[in-house]
């Protein structure tokens, strides 16, 4: 039997790297707790100093640990910098799955947000409880190529299962890519996602897990560059790289403050909340 997201145990997880994400992760935490009070939370901020290699303090029911990458970022200001960083979440999802995914209970559950998105409702993801899967939203569900947008990942299965090997295969993958980077792939957004959609090539015919494709203007919904916002989504995604991924725009008057996000149009009425 089928289950609605909000009507399952969840872990919620984000990380902020460098202060203006930190903002943006202090604005999004509390959208998580109005719509799913009872989701367990781990969140990173970083970097902290002190330690010779890139370290998070971790927001999470265990207290606040420290977690340390496992190699060094090597930041110098280039477009890289902005590429290693958000390769970080493979790693940085890989932990939580590990530390604390069993919060959840014998059918781990992490939920990842970007910390520069705002959740709007309740999450109305059918789902089936027990069994292996992942969720993210697509542009085009029907289309192969097509790559799932790490804005928005759920992640649901057993400890040593089909997921728990996809995540660490991704985690894994980026930690190298962090060490070595490689070239920027000119035919698509080149982070953590471009890496995630190259690992499921392998596993195109699903077997053993689902791959749930979700809406994107429902679930993952790019606010226009004038900070209008998609109407009837779930989650506002506010693209702090518009700000922070090429050096020219460091400058830039982005995103929009709290205040008039806030009084950006509400969403549609989710199914949790008719």
């Amino acid at each position: 039997m089928t289950k609605i997201m909000h009507e399952l145990p969840v872990v919620f997880t984000c990380f902020a790297y460098r202060p203006e994400y930190v903002a943006e992760l202090d604005g999004m935490l509390p959208t998580i707790r109005k719509h799913h009070p009872d989701w367990p939370i781990v969140a990173g901020r970083g970097p902290i100093d002190g330690y010779e290699l890139p370290t998070l303090e971790v927001e999470s029911p265990a207290g606040k640990p420290h977690w340390s990458l496992p190699v060094p970022l090597n930041l110098d200001g280039s477009l890289d910098d902005w590429r290693k960083i958000c390769r970080m979440k493979a790693w940085w999802i890989g932990e939580v799955w590990h530390r604390f995914a069993g919060l959840a209970g014998p059918w781990q559950r992490v939920l990842w947000i970007d910390a520069d998105a705002r959740l709007l409702g309740p999450l109305d993801i059918e789902l089936e409880p027990e069994a292996e899967v992942i969720a993210g939203s697509y542009n085009d569900p029907d289309d192969d190529e097509d790559m799932i947008e790490g804005g928005f990942l759920f992640f649901q299965g057993a400890k040593g299962g089909r997921v728990e090997g996809i995540i660490d295969e991704w985690s894994s993958l980026c930690v190298s890519q962090i060490e070595n980077m490689p070239p920027s792939n000119p035919h698509w957004p080149d982070s953590d996602q471009d890496v995630l959609k190259r690992v499921l090539r392998g596993y195109l015919d699903t077997e053993g897990y689902t791959l749930l494709k979700l809406e994107p203007d429902k679930y993952n919904a790019m606010v226009d560059e004038d900070g209008t916002p998609v109407p009837g989504a779930l989650v506002d995604q506010w693209i702090m790289g518009l700000k922070t991924r090429f050096p020219k725009d460091y400058d830039k008057q982005w995103p929009p403050p709290e205040e008039a996000r806030r009084s950006a149009p509400a969403a549609a009425p989710s199914e949790a909340e008719r």
